[in-house]
């Protein structure tokens, strides 16, 4: 019986890690984002700046990171730099209002005009022609500062010098050194 079942796959093969020599990764982006070196918001943000990238030969792997983020929600490259100036708000975590009214989507840009409420926000979807009025918890999106940009994650990576792995799906928000 043992031998029967030694030819046959019982489950989805693995994906393989990435290491510095696998550098291929496949991207769901229209057209390539601006080249930019990026460090995460987050509080790996100062050893990601610190240069704890570097593999032994001393390149830096941000390509990898690079490759593997794409703009959110953006139509043109003109609106990805007016966006990196302007700032303002994008979903990190999707919600659907119980009102029947349109989900708020990862990676979407949002306009904040109500912050009285330090758990629900009120605000209106960039570029929506509807122009209606959203509460949603402030737990869902998150701040872009001038400058910043929010990057989706399109595969999984691992950047096991500093233990950061970010998943896809998974909305980052990227600063230019």
């Amino acid at each position: 019986m043992a031998s029967m079942n030694k030819g046959r796959s019982t489950g989805r093969r693995r994906a393989p890690k990435l290491t510095t020599q696998m550098k291929s990764l496949s991207l769901d982006c229209q057209e390539m984002p601006p080249r930019i070196n990026a460090a995460t918001r987050s509080p790996m943000r100062s050893k990601l700046a610190s240069g704890h990238l570097r593999s032994k030969n001393g390149s830096s792997d941000l390509s990898d990171w690079d490759r593997s983020c794409s703009p959110c929600n953006m139509s043109s490259r003109r609106g990805s730099a007016a966006a990196m100036l302007t700032g303002g708000y994008v979903v990190i975590h999707e919600y659907a209002p119980s009102n029947g009214a349109a989900p708020l989507v990862l990676g979407e840009r949002v306009h904040v005009v109500d912050n009285g409420d330090p758990d629900w926000l009120h605000g209106f979807r960039e570029h929506d022609r509807t122009e209606r009025l959203l509460s949603f918890p402030a737990t869902c999106v998150a701040l872009v500062q001038p400058g910043e940009q929010a990057m989706k994650i399109l595969q999984n990576v691992a950047v096991p010098e500093i233990k950061l792995r970010l998943y896809r799906d998974q909305v980052c928000i990227i600063k230019p050194h």
